[in-house]
């Protein structure tokens, strides 16, 4: 169907196909409107005949009278006619005939002022003239009457079906999906509508102001014809393809237009509106006072007469407006400037009320009051913050001490001979557990760290295709155990981040160990590296091992874990700890989680080599 619609040649076939039909609608319409006004669908073929022939015979009748009395011969001229003629006198007297009794058709007679001319049409026809060829046409038209109504009905229907097609397939174009616009498309809708209009008035002044007749009144009506249906086509199949890509009405002059004026007058209006914010508040009530006051002169010195105390108590009056305006704005102005500094972090500013009464005074000893009810809850938040730093170091470093012990003692038993072989058991167990917990410790100290800031940073130009390198070979045996196939996708040229090399080892290292504990075995992980307007991306993509019934917000939670059975080991701190520290790089860590497919996006300031 789309090939059809786009098809070059079955459009041209189509228009070709479309002026036919047009052509024969309008001669099947023009002759059962002909046929309609002689009766030719209520009378018989031969009144027709009698009726058409004798008004023609008529017509002849008073031209054999002009050529009579102009002495021309009547044989030279109408020798080679289907008509026969008599001249009588008077009183019946036949002066000059060449009708001998011939079966005729049709008869009439001319009465002159010295003579009654009749003329009769022959029967058989056998020479050609007017007569025969009329003649011809009732006969043709008397046996397809019924026939053109067919022939209307049909060509109507099918030019319908014609201009469907020409409808759909506008803007359809072989080789594209999308619908195309051409070079008339392109012109303004109101432009190409206008033409088509001055170009139907034009046409129409045309043939009603220049005379013609026969032939070339035919010939011109049938040029200027042709020329406004094909112009009336190709605007309205113009119209149906801007009607599909929605430019009908935008790809007009008046539109673009009124759209320009809107937009000249949205941004003037942005401009003003930017630096009449820029005026302080005191400044803008002082203009508003300024204009309301000039207004009022200018209404009083034109419209109305005083004398001059009413001018001095007018004048008195709006003093005092003005003054208590004018302090109402230098109130507020205060408060706002307050507001704005306790909105910005300062909670030890306090707005001074010295100078305000009534409700503005109440409004700003409340927002004093709220401003030191914010840092009471700031000092607190610090020191449940400090409290709890300093709890997880206290209690870090307390049981360091202990289970540095254990580790040293579970390797000298390890160094025993222990015959034993559940001792030995219990001993591994120790061994794995006592190991655990130290680098559990460990997380804790550092998720506390990197949580408070509390580290150092240099950030340098680091390369992270090198970065990435050297960590997956260190991860390769991992990696293979784990029976998982790392991809690493590079760009072209260098990519130089702004970053800590210690700290982004630790992020990447943290997100590789949890790659390899829950990705889904015999899988590939897919890490990509791109550069978009200043940004690195490196995007870590795998398949969990796991159901991933938990929001990514979640997941990077402290002690959030993938797999909630905690079968595998680790902490919950890993994700929690890289958010961390990529943050303290001035970086960012986003999850995504699509069903099984688990993606961590590290964004950073870099710069292409």
């Amino acid at each position: 169907m789309k090939k059809c619609l786009s098809s070059l040649p079955l459009k041209i076939t189509a228009v070709l196909l479309s002026y036919v039909m047009v052509i024969v609608l309008i001669l099947s319409v023009a002759a059962v409107a002909v046929m309609g006004y002689f009766n030719f669908y209520f009378t018989s073929r031969e009144s027709i005949q009698q009726d058409l022939l004798g008004d023609m015979a008529l017509s002849e009748a008073h031209h054999i009278a002009v050529l009579y009395d102009l002495e021309r011969d009547l044989d030279y001229n109408y020798s080679g006619s289907n008509i026969y003629y008599t001249i009588e006198s008077q009183d019946g007297e036949t002066l000059v005939s060449n009708y001998d009794g011939e079966d005729i058709v049709a008869a009439e007679q001319y009465y002159g002022e010295d003579y009654i001319y009749t003329v009769y049409v022959a029967d058989e026809m056998t020479k050609t003239d007017k007569f025969s060829v009329i003649r011809q046409f009732i006969n043709i038209g008397y046996t397809l009457r019924y026939a053109v109504f067919f022939f209307a009905i049909f060509s109507l229907v099918f030019f319908i079906v014609i201009l469907c097609y020409l409808y759909c397939g506008a803007g359809h174009k072989f080789g594209y999906s999308e619908i195309r616009l051409n070079y008339l498309d392109l012109i303004p809708t109101d432009i190409y509508a206008a033409f088509t209009v001055f170009a139907f008035v034009i046409s129409y002044l045309i043939v009603c102001d220049i005379y013609f007749e026969g032939l070339e009144a035919l010939i011109v009506f049938f040029i200027v014809g042709t020329l406004l249906y094909f112009l009336a086509l190709g605007f309205t199949m113009s119209v149906a393809t801007r009607i599909k890509t929605r430019s009908l009405f935008k790809n007009t002059l008046i539109y673009k237009v009124i759209s320009f004026i809107t937009k000249l007058c949205k941004k003037t209006g942005e401009v003003i509106l930017y630096y009449f914010k820029k005026i302080p508040f005191i400044w803008k009530t002082v203009l508003a006072l300024a204009l309301i006051i000039f207004f009022e002169f200018i209404y009083l010195a034109f419209n109305l007469h005083y004398d001059e105390g009413i001018v001095i108590g007018f004048i008195f009056f709006n003093l005092i407006i003005v003054l208590a305006v004018l302090y109402v704005a230098v109130t507020l102005h205060t408060i706002k400037q307050g507001g704005e500094r306790i909105a910005s972090g300062d909670l030890n500013h306090k707005i001074d009320t010295k100078y305000m009464v009534l409700d503005f005074k109440d409004f700003s000893e409340n927002l004093n009051r709220i401003n030191d009810g914010l840092q009471l809850a700031v000092n607190e938040k610090m020191k449940s913050e400090r409290f709890k730093t300093e709890l997880i170091t206290n209690v870090s470093h307390d049981i360091k001490t202990p289970l540095t012990s254990i580790i040293n003692y579970v390797d000298l038993l390890k160094k025993q001979e222990i015959e034993n072989q559940t001792a030995n058991e219990y001993i591994a167990v120790l061994e794995r557990q006592s190991v655990r917990l130290k680098k559990l410790v460990e997380d804790l100290v550092e998720a506390s760290k990197a949580s408070t800031g509390n580290l150092s940073v240099n950030l340098a130009p680091c390369n992270i295709g090198v970065l990435l390198s050297q960590t997956i070979g260190e991860f390769d045996e991992k990696f293979q155990k784990a029976g998982i196939i790392p991809v690493l996708k590079m760009p072209q040229n260098n990519v130089i981040i702004k970053a800590d090399a210690r700290h982004l080892w630790r992020v990447v290292d943290n997100l590789l160990g949890n790659i390899c504990k829950y990705s889904q075995n015999n899988t590939r992980v897919y890490i990509d590296v791109s550069v978009l307007k200043n940004k690195a991306s490196i995007v870590f993509k795998n398949i969990s091992r796991y159901e991933l019934n938990i929001s990514s917000k979640e997941l990077m939670e402290r002690f959030v874990r993938g797999d909630k059975s905690r079968h595998t080991e680790g902490s919950g701190l890993g994700l929690s700890i890289a958010k961390s520290l990529t943050e303290l790089q001035n970086g960012s860590m986003n999850i995504e989680v699509d069903g099984d497919l688990f993606k961590v996006i590290l964004e950073f300031d870099t710069e292409v080599k």
